[in-house]
Protein backbone atom coordinates (compact mmCIF):
# COMPACT_ATOMS: atom_id res chain seq x y z
CA UNK A 1 0.00 0.00 0.00
CA UNK A 2 2.83 2.41 0.76
CA UNK A 3 4.13 2.12 -2.60
CA UNK A 4 0.67 4.27 -3.59
CA UNK A 5 2.09 7.02 -1.73
CA UNK A 6 5.62 7.32 -3.45
CA UNK A 7 8.93 7.61 -2.00
CA UNK A 8 8.91 8.94 1.47
CA UNK A 9 12.16 10.53 1.44
CA UNK A 10 10.56 12.34 -1.76
CA UNK A 11 9.01 15.50 0.59
CA UNK A 12 10.98 18.23 1.76
CA UNK A 13 10.86 16.89 5.39
CA UNK A 14 11.89 13.16 3.94
CA UNK A 15 14.71 14.50 2.30
CA UNK A 16 16.30 15.64 5.38
CA UNK A 17 15.18 12.81 7.67
CA UNK A 18 17.59 10.98 5.15
CA UNK A 19 20.20 13.04 5.74
CA UNK A 20 19.64 13.44 9.11
CA UNK A 21 19.71 9.70 9.38
CA UNK A 22 22.79 8.63 7.40
CA UNK A 23 24.79 6.08 8.65
CA UNK A 24 27.54 7.82 6.97
CA UNK A 25 27.06 10.79 9.47
CA UNK A 26 29.83 10.93 12.48
CA UNK A 27 27.56 11.78 14.90
CA UNK A 28 23.65 13.64 14.76
CA UNK A 29 23.47 17.06 13.41
CA UNK A 30 21.40 18.64 15.63
CA UNK A 31 21.34 21.87 12.72
CA UNK A 32 19.13 19.42 9.91
CA UNK A 33 17.33 18.23 13.17
CA UNK A 34 15.90 21.49 14.12
CA UNK A 35 14.98 22.20 10.33
CA UNK A 36 13.07 18.96 10.03
CA UNK A 37 11.03 20.13 13.41
CA UNK A 38 10.85 23.47 11.98
CA UNK A 39 9.33 21.79 8.19
CA UNK A 40 6.49 19.59 10.83
CA UNK A 41 5.20 22.77 12.30
CA UNK A 42 5.06 25.01 9.25
CA UNK A 43 3.40 23.15 6.76
CA UNK A 44 0.08 21.11 6.39
CA UNK A 45 1.43 17.76 5.75
CA UNK A 46 4.84 18.04 7.71
CA UNK A 47 3.60 15.30 10.49
CA UNK A 48 2.17 13.04 8.15
CA UNK A 49 5.27 13.24 5.65
CA UNK A 50 7.72 12.70 8.56
CA UNK A 51 6.24 10.25 10.39
CA UNK A 52 6.76 8.07 7.11
CA UNK A 53 9.94 8.63 6.34
CA UNK A 54 10.76 8.17 10.23
CA UNK A 55 8.51 5.01 10.27
CA UNK A 56 10.49 3.71 6.55
CA UNK A 57 14.29 4.24 8.32
CA UNK A 58 13.37 2.18 11.00
CA UNK A 59 10.98 -0.57 10.59
CA UNK A 60 12.86 -3.57 9.01
CA UNK A 61 16.52 -1.57 9.04
CA UNK A 62 19.10 -3.93 10.10
CA UNK A 63 21.72 -1.00 10.03
CA UNK A 64 21.27 0.01 13.62
CA UNK A 65 22.55 3.65 13.82
CA UNK A 66 20.59 4.83 11.04
CA UNK A 67 17.08 3.48 13.74
CA UNK A 68 19.75 4.99 16.76
CA UNK A 69 19.89 8.35 14.68
CA UNK A 70 16.20 8.11 13.40
CA UNK A 71 15.45 7.67 17.42
CA UNK A 72 16.90 10.71 17.98
CA UNK A 73 14.75 12.79 15.31
CA UNK A 74 11.70 11.38 16.75
CA UNK A 75 12.67 12.52 20.10
CA UNK A 76 13.72 16.15 18.94
CA UNK A 77 10.30 16.40 17.37
CA UNK A 78 8.57 15.28 19.76
CA UNK A 79 10.24 17.51 21.84
CA UNK A 80 9.66 20.64 19.78
CA UNK A 81 6.54 19.99 17.48
CA UNK A 82 2.78 20.46 17.90
CA UNK A 83 -0.16 18.72 18.24
CA UNK A 84 -0.53 17.52 14.83
CA UNK A 85 2.99 15.41 15.45
CA UNK A 86 1.99 14.37 19.27
CA UNK A 87 -1.52 13.36 17.56
CA UNK A 88 0.38 10.80 15.13
CA UNK A 89 3.09 9.29 17.49
CA UNK A 90 1.25 8.50 20.30
CA UNK A 91 -0.86 6.13 18.07
CA UNK A 92 -1.45 2.34 18.81
CA UNK A 93 -0.04 1.86 15.37
CA UNK A 94 2.92 3.94 15.40
CA UNK A 95 4.05 2.64 18.82
CA UNK A 96 3.53 -1.24 18.29
CA UNK A 97 3.87 -1.17 14.22
CA UNK A 98 7.08 0.56 14.41
CA UNK A 99 8.67 1.22 17.79
CA UNK A 100 7.84 -2.24 18.85
CA UNK A 101 8.38 -3.89 15.96
CA UNK A 102 12.13 -2.47 15.36
CA UNK A 103 13.08 -4.58 19.16
CA UNK A 104 11.59 -8.01 18.06
CA UNK A 105 14.12 -10.71 18.91
CA UNK A 106 13.86 -11.79 15.32
CA UNK A 107 15.72 -8.18 14.45
CA UNK A 108 17.99 -8.49 16.83
CA UNK A 109 18.10 -5.25 18.21
CA UNK A 110 21.55 -4.35 20.17
CA UNK A 111 20.40 -3.90 23.68
CA UNK A 112 21.35 0.06 23.94
CA UNK A 113 18.58 0.28 21.00
CA UNK A 114 16.16 -1.63 22.86
CA UNK A 115 16.18 0.10 26.26
CA UNK A 116 16.12 3.82 24.14
CA UNK A 117 13.06 2.03 22.39
CA UNK A 118 11.16 1.06 26.00
CA UNK A 119 12.06 4.61 26.79
CA UNK A 120 10.81 6.49 24.37
CA UNK A 121 7.35 4.08 25.04
CA UNK A 122 7.57 5.29 28.68
CA UNK A 123 7.62 8.79 27.56
CA UNK A 124 4.74 8.70 25.17
CA UNK A 125 2.65 6.11 28.02
CA UNK A 126 3.51 8.90 30.85
CA UNK A 127 2.37 11.73 28.53
CA UNK A 128 -0.87 10.22 26.99
CA UNK A 129 -2.37 9.61 30.95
Amino acid sequence: MEFLMGNPFSTPVGQRIERATSSSLPSEDWEVNMEICDIINSSEEGPKDSLRAIKKRIVGNKNFKEVMLTLTVLETCVKNCGYRFHILVTTRDFIEGVLVRSIIPRNNPPQILHDRVLGIIQVRRGSRE
